[in-house]
């Protein structure tokens, strides 16, 4: 047996958690336990120091010294593996040498009694029974309860490294997982760290219970340290096995060498060294518009301010956003920042334009400041250059059911989605940053990412009442925790808005301001350190993104056919946009079979695998993108459902649109003429536009003053079912009427209130009153299911109370609403051999390339299911791929009723 130096106490016979694979290796055995405690603890001693504005936000906001904070929460995060002292998780290392400690303790459970729960069994034993001599010997009994609470607040992060809270009932049955030594060796522990490192505690702060409730505020960040800590410090690649006891106080200074080191090697402290901002004109090579001449001129300070800028498609919102961003990281606000969008399609657009642009925002003398793609498809983004949190290291032992740091932090680094919020730049979706205010594991992280960053959020009118509640959250967290938010947006109603500029100020301690201004453009401003805290500033228009759209207004399935006919006829591409996919492939196959070339007609919409989704969009950019000609245009045909409007950088010559919102129906008019073309239908910037006057067909019900019930539900079903709301589809064609036209920016603001304002609401005819009603229900719903689900950040801090429940970071929790569960289909094809292989065939990102999402009851169910003599090669399948362990597998051609064609997408056959 080896001897055990000073202390002579039982805490050197414990292992961590993980030893070597293969016994013949070179190296120590298995790491001690309390040398991984160090680890961790040594992390987040460098991390730290290193991010030095963190702790002084952290420090400041709990009125304590910054330094004295440290050594608090470096002591908190060396007892974070306190349940690991217990006998049932040590007899999981079966290579005992004899001298490690075993007992005849219950066999460890690492799903409902994990290593977290048993170290808060122990802390409740040290507590209660050490914590007053160690640390707190000088208080009366009130005020050490006081203390203690504020230390128990304090150790849920600690305890939760594993990036949820930990499971807080009853402890008492932990007890048979342990036996008397086990205590003894925690309460050991727990001695020499204090002599070790020496915490002092604030005393005469944690018996305040407003300083208890501000440490909850900021336990959000603490947790998501705690994580990163963990993680950094479970690399075995560079914190080796250590099995020889040495004293705490010498392993302490090898720690802290090594955490500086494993530090360095990935991106979480790289200093970035922001560049002086300069000009529009000298960035991107032209006058700046009204807007960005805005965004370059508008004080900022340091404080968090929130920022809405509302402009018409084509007035430079994003390079007007960068700019502020810019601004504010020089001015010390931000030190890096987050751009959130609504689709991967629109994600993957924006990061090209950011990566060409921001090492003019960051630089770093030593390497290239790290910039993230965030969404589930980053992988085959062939621009996307993805910077590597470098702490990877295959070598483990651990039980499956309690996963050690190394591999849970191996399977959250393979998900660029959460690294991009670590990362100093990421773009992606809005839904990576709204986790952040949601039960799911790696929350903390998140929001640790989010610290000190800006968030740019583009296209915000587009969140439903779900949406907006969740971030109206993260807007208020983010605030708290000093960070600064640009929002974008073309057709913001001032309801929202003044919701926006509401939950920024009562966030900020600051009564809210009524807004008094209904021009557009507008730039809305709301910032702390400035009276009124609220400013609105009118801006003018370039005058080349001034658009007059006529609208014209045709009621028949047969009269649009009849204009896409002439329009093909003349030499024209035309766009027609139709509210679901049913109702494009009836179009779609009306149309093919009435132009002389069928394969001129393209379809688009969301029931195609990824692989032709991608091949259409190409095609579509190919034929109607700002590259095409006159050779390529003519008599082109494009039937799309709203992916359309959502992503593609596309112009049509000619463009009919099914009802729909006001907003979507701007939003796609965008789309028409998008590119100023010359007499070859070429691109040409600063022209004038050489084709007809700007016209939109738009297909809606006939006008009837006094409508029925079913006024857009007889020839509109799937329109009504899609929007649900026939009386604010009516209010906006009684405007479209009244004004005869789309003119923007003008009277975008009258077309958004003639539709959304309590006032138009209120004029929505009786007969129609009954879907609207519904809707507001529904609208509702959706609030309070997202109220439902959002963390009570502000209340409980970082503990399992702030949800109804925690989920697993591959469980899918939304941060969109949806009445229609859907489903993950993975379409199989036969090799002839009695394999399956995925659609597309065998190539990088194949079975992400033949997946498709579906309605669960209108279509997945209805698909045939895997033939009884094709199950064992699709379970094989499955074994040899994880990707498709959880997707619905399906194999077309085994399928009567429903099938897949490359031109079509997922069809009923019966319908054909």
């Amino acid at each position: 047996m080896k001897i055990i130096v000073e202390p002579s106490i039982p805490i050197y016979m414990h292992y961590w958690g993980k030893a070597k694979r293969d016994p013949t290796q070179e190296g120590e055995d298995y790491h001690l336990l309390p040398y991984h405690c160090l680890d961790v603890a040594a992390v987040a001693w460098c991390y730290l120091n290193e991010r030095s504005n963190l702790l002084k936000d952290l420090s400041e906001f709990l009125e304590i010294e910054a330094n004295q904070l440290r050594k608090l929460l470096v002591f908190i995060f060396a007892l974070h593996d306190l349940g690991k002292f217990a006998s049932a998780f040590q007899n999981l290392y079966e290579a005992n040498d004899g001298y490690l400690v075993k007992s005849d303790a219950y066999i460890y459970d690492g799903r409902k009694y994990r290593h977290d729960r048993m170290g808060l069994y122990f802390w409740q034993h040290i507590s209660k029974n050490l914590l007053s001599d160690q640390l707190a010997s000088d208080l009366e009994d009130r005020e050490y309860d006081y203390a203690k609470d504020a230390l128990d607040i304090l150790m849920e992060c600690s305890l939760g490294h594993h990036g949820q809270p930990v499971n807080g009932q009853s402890t008492h049955s932990i007890k048979k997982f342990t036996v008397d030594q086990d205590l003894e060796a925690a309460n050991s522990f727990f001695i020499e760290v204090v002599k070790l490192l020496k915490p002092e505690l604030p005393l005469e702060k944690m018996q305040c219970k407003q300083w208890q409730q501000n440490l909850k505020l900021v336990s959000w960040q603490i947790a998501g340290l705690a994580v990163i800590s963990d993680w950094v410090g479970s690399d075995s690649s560079h914190f080796t096995y250590h099995d020889r006891p040495m004293a705490l106080s010498e392993y302490w200074q090898k720690a802290l060498k090594t955490a500086e080191i494993a530090l360095k090697a990935t991106d979480l402290i790289d200093k970035i060294n922001v560049q002086s901002f300069r000009s529009i004109k000298e960035y991107y090579g032209y006058e700046p518009t009204p807007l960005q001449h805005w965004a370059e001129s508008v004080p900022v300070d340091d404080s968090p301010q929130l920022f809405i800028l509302e402009d018409i498609t084509g007035a430079g919102k994003t390079e007007a956003a960068l700019a502020l961003t810019h601004r504010l990281m020089e001015a010390g606000a931000a030190e890096g920042f987050y751009l959130g969008l609504p689709t991967m399609a629109t994600s993957n657009a924006m990061f090209s334009r950011v990566a060409s642009h921001y090492l003019k925002m960051l630089g770093n003398a030593e390497k290239t400041p790290s910039i993230v793609l965030a969404h589930s498809a980053r992988d085959m983004n062939d621009e996307f250059r993805e910077a590597v949190l470098n702490v990877e290291n295959p070598d483990s032992y651990y039980n499956p059911e309690d996963q050690t740091a190394t591999a849970q932090c191996n399977q959250w680094l393979a998900d660029s989605r959460k690294k991009a919020l670590l990362a100093p730049v990421g773009v992606g979706t809005i839904d990576q940053a709204l986790l952040a205010v949601l039960p799911r594991r790696h929350q903390s992280l998140r929001l640790l990412g989010l610290n000190r960053k800006v968030l740019v959020f583009d296209e915000i009118h587009a969140a439903d009442e779900y949406m907006f509640e969740l971030l109206e959250s993260l807007l208020a967290l983010h605030l708290h925790q000093g960070g600064s938010a640009i929002l974008l947006t073309a057709t913001l109603s001032k309801k929202q808005r003044q919701r926006l500029t509401k939950v920024w100020q009562e966030a900020g301690g600051l009564v809210p301001e009524p807004l008094t201004n209904d021009a557009f453009p507008l730039a809305t401003k709301v910032s702390l350190n400035q009276h009124p805290s609220l400013a609105e500033t009118p801006l003018e228009s370039r005058a080349d993104v001034c658009r007059s759209v006529a609208v014209n207004f045709i009621h028949s399935f047969a009269g649009c056919v009849n204009q896409i006919l002439k329009a093909v006829e003349r030499g024209e591409c035309v766009v027609w946009i139709r509210n679901s996919v049913d109702d494009a492939l009836d179009a779609y196959r009306e149309i093919s079979s009435k132009i002389n070339k069928p394969e001129d007609c393209l379809l688009f919409h969301s029931r195609f695998i990824v692989n032709d989704r991608k091949r259409i969009e190409s095609k579509v950019l190919e034929l109607f993108g700002k590259d095409s000609n006159a050779q390529t245009r003519a008599g082109k045909v494009l039937i799309a459902t709203q992916v359309f409007q959502e992503s593609l950088d596309a112009d049509a010559d000619v463009m009919i649109s099914d009802i729909c919102p006001i907003d979507d129906l701007i939003q796609r008019t965008g789309r028409l003429h998008r590119h100023t073309r010359n007499e070859q239908r070429r691109y040409q910037n600063g022209i004038k536009d050489s084709r007809q006057p700007l016209e939109l067909w738009l297909h809606c019900p006939e006008w009837d003053e006094t409508p029925k019930s079913d006024w857009l539900s007889k020839d509109f079903r799937n329109t009504e079912f899609v929007y649900r709301s026939p009386g604010r589809l009516w209010l906006a064609i009684r405007k479209l009427r009244e004004l005869g036209a789309l003119r923007m920016p003008q009277e975008a603001r009258q077309l958004i209130e003639a539709v959304y304002s309590d006032d138009a609401c209120s004029e929505i005819p009786e007969s129609l009153l009954n879907q609207e009603n519904t809707l507001i229900s529904e609208e509702r719903m959706k609030a309070n299911a997202a109220k439902s689900v959002v963390l009570d950040w502000q209340r409980h801090g970082y503990c399992a109370k702030s949800a109804i429940g925690w989920t697993e970071d591959l469980t899918d929790i939304s941060t969109r609403f949806s009445d229609i569960e859907t489903v993950e289909v993975l379409l199989l094809k036969t090799t002839g051999d009695g394999e399956v292989i995925p659609w597309v065939g065998m190539q990088d990102h194949a079975i992400q390339l033949s997946t498709v999402k579906l309605s669960k009851h209108k279509y997945a169910d209805k698909l045939a299911q895997v033939p009884e003599h094709y199950m064992a090669a699709v379970d094989a399948f499955r074994q040899q791929n994880r990707a498709a362990k959880y997707l619905q597998c399906w194999l077309p051609e085994f399928d009567a009723s429903f099938g897949y064609s490359t031109a079509m997408g997922i069809i009923d056959l019966a319908r054909m």
